[in-house]
């Protein structure tokens, strides 16, 4: 599976967890995919320069994730990744790198 790929396949994901260590700079949001082989993902953003996240549920309640864009360039060697609920909100992350991991 090729990154967008895997960034696309996380639409309907449910969103769990969302879990800034300051320390490390690193964001993870724990999803629950509802497939079989992967149950569980962790989406990861090491060296996070910033996170923003509204919920304002303009579109109504979910916990279920629409689309993800990016990750994509912005200043040198960051880059941002914003993730669209359902609810119509937004989680934007900028960070250096982001993986998709299985559950640690």
């Amino acid at each position: 599976m090729t990154a967008d790929e895997t960034w696309r396949s996380l639409h309907d994901a449910t969103l769990e967890t969302i879990e800034l260590r300051w320390e490390s700079g690193e964001v993870r949001l724990r999803v629950r995919t509802g497939d079989a082989e992967q149950p569980q993902l962790v989406v990861v953003a090491s060296s996070v320069r910033r996170l923003e996240s509204t919920r304002q549920l303009p579109w109504g309640f979910s916990v279920s994730i629409n689309e993800v864009r990016g990750p994509f360039p912005t200043d040198g060697e960051v880059a941002c990744m914003e993730i669209e609920m359902q609810s119509g909100d937004v989680i934007r992350i900028e960070a250096v790198e982001f993986c998709v991991r299985g559950t640690d």
